[in-house]
């Protein structure tokens, strides 16, 4: 990890001494703590951990070629076998963009653009989640073999994007599915055959205070006939002018071609937050969730379990002009159960942490 992170500071503060882009230092580090009740599988915990820790760098050649490199420094340095790609884990951007005129190739480790508002707000932005998000809950991890938005938050492929107006986009998206949740060994990534492809939509319309958002990814399993679809579509309405509100609706199944099992997930998050202060910003956060497993080797797992969570936060801002802050957050989530022999299980979390996002060469 320390020679990854020399390595990779060394080479974009040569970079950028040569031509001078943006290199962001974004970190957001946390105490935490988790409160079960009925939960058969996990323990209370509390702990200090950071949840966000990376430098991102963004520069250019020339108006039309530009590029951006993002690595992790709270993930794992090394390939894992079978991760999708062949870069390391902590590498989550890594890609080169080639305007032409209304159009756009952007190719390398990018985003998918599965999962709408939730999964396009900086990790560093996010507190309460849902389960098609996180693919956990009140009892741990979910049974279901569907793909969550965390999953693709970081694709090796190739995204053309098309310029409709200048508030409004459509891309098209291609790039590998993650073997480790197709195939129970993975084949070699040169040899899989396992593809996603993706279309979204993302439009501002009213001076930019409604934005929308949907995406619809469809893909196979690796050496298989398996089949995903995900759907998700989202809303972020700025209004009065002190108060905007965010409703999201995302979606994933999954079908099996050998014993056609089926699995899918369906979560809609609402969030509220008040901006009408000049350092504090309280929110409301919501989320429901049903998981429906409708065969399983497992038959205590099969049936509908259904989660649904309630979340509060402040975030204080002590510094003007500055992306500097801190926050409290507490949320609540239920999970009932499937099987009827468990009770229903319940987690409280508080976090309270501080984040600082600051471009080094300013």
């Amino acid at each position: 990890m320390k020679k990854f992170f020399l390595a990779a500071l060394a080479t974009t503060t040569a970079v950028s001494a040569a031509n001078a882009g943006t290199l962001n230092f974004d970190a957001r580090a946390d105490y935490d703590t988790l409160t079960y009740q009925d939960s058969p599988t996990q323990l209370d915990s509390n702990k200090f951990y950071f949840k966000t820790i990376r430098l991102d760098y963004q520069g250019k050649v020339n108006e039309d070629l530009s590029y951006r490199l993002r690595a992790a420094y709270n993930k794992n340095a090394t390939t894992t076998a079978g991760a999708g790609d062949n870069s390391q884990t902590a590498l989550e951007f890594a890609y080169i963009t080639h305007k032409m005129g209304d159009l756009s190739l952007q190719m390398g480790k990018l985003g998918s653009e599965y999962g709408t508002f939730e999964s396009q707000t900086s990790g560093a932005d996010l507190y309460l989640t849902s389960q098609a998000y996180t693919k956990t809950g009140p009892n741990g991890a979910l049974v279901g073999q569907y793909l969550s938005s965390s999953n693709l938050l970081y694709v090796l492929g190739a995204k053309l994007a098309w310029t409709i107006t200048p508030d409004q986009s459509l891309s098209l998206v291609a790039f590998k599915t993650p073997d480790t949740l197709t195939a129970t060994t993975p084949p070699p990534v040169a040899t899989s055959n396992a593809m996603m492809e993706g279309l979204i939509y993302k439009g501002a319309f009213m001076e930019k205070t409604l934005k929308v958002m949907a995406s619809y990814h469809y893909g196979v399993g690796t050496n298989s006939k398996d089949k995903y679809n995900l759907g998700s579509a989202g809303i972020n309405w700025s209004f009065l002018p002190t108060w905007n509100a965010e409703i999201d609706y995302t979606t994933s199944s999954f079908e099996a071609d050998a014993g056609g099992a089926k699995d899918s997930i369906n979560s809609i998050i609402g969030k509220v937050a008040y901006t009408g202060f000049e350092q504090w910003t309280p929110r409301l956060e919501v989320i429901s969730s049903e998981e429906k497993v409708e065969t399983n080797a497992t038959a205590t797992n099969n049936g509908t379990n259904k989660f649904m969570g309630y979340g509060a936060v402040v975030e204080f801002k002590p510094i003007a002009d500055t992306n500097f802050r801190y926050h409290v957050a507490y949320s609540n989530t239920t999970q009932e159960m499937a099987n009827s022999a468990l009770k229903d299980a319940k987690v409280d979390q508080i976090t309270v942490g501080v984040r600082l996002n600051s471009d080094l060469l300013k």
